[in-house]
């Protein structure tokens, strides 16, 4: 039996300069179909790709749906990535967005204690944010807060002096800004 180390770079990525992964964004349209998901999937794991998020949702097409997959790779690992998602069936477009032309936000809900005494203090600070309150408890509040990833960790980090119960994250959505469409 031989010991064989794994290797540290994955296939086809010896021609990325090293250090040049930046975060990506990816939307990928895909026919609602039974399997079509897990192919998308065995892709993006057997091309070893590093995620930040994945969100799947209905598109505005009938049985269409449209995931948004975050990345962070080169130019070089994503483009090859692309060609390998380009060949499954199901899959009718993907779109490698720019960060200039792209609106970005996330959503998240956040249970945090809600004594009394705190109550106003808690509201108040996610109006600050434009959250809004979707749940009050007796022990609890759940504000509900839309934006870009830094204002979401913005509220999480001022609210955890009361106590966070739970979050929530959808991770990042994303759209071409304008008329723009996919």
């Amino acid at each position: 039996m031989t010991n064989q180390a794994a290797p540290t770079e994955r296939a086809g990525q010896s021609n990325a300069p090293q250090g040049s992964e930046r975060s990506h964004t990816l939307v990928v349209i895909a026919d609602d179909q039974h399997g079509a998901l897990d192919r998308i999937v065995g892709v993006l794991r057997r091309r070893r790709a590093r995620l930040q998020s994945f969100a799947l949702g209905r598109s505005e097409l009938p049985n269409v749906v449209r995931i948004t997959v975050v990345m962070n790779d080169s130019e070089v690992g994503v483009e090859q990535l692309v060609e390998q998602l380009r060949k499954i069936v199901n899959v009718r477009q993907i779109v490698n967005l720019s960060s200039e032309h792209t609106v970005v936000r996330e959503l998240a809900l956040i249970k945090v204690n809600g004594a009394s005494s705190h109550f106003n203090e808690i509201v108040e600070l996610g109006h600050l944010f434009g959250a809004h309150v979707v749940d009050v408890a007796q022990e609890t509040v759940t504000l509900e807060v839309t934006g870009n990833e830094e204002k979401v960790e913005k509220l999480v980090s001022l609210l955890q002096d009361y106590g966070i119960r739970e979050v929530a994250r959808t991770g990042r959505l994303a759209m071409a800004r304008g008329a723009a469409d996919l």
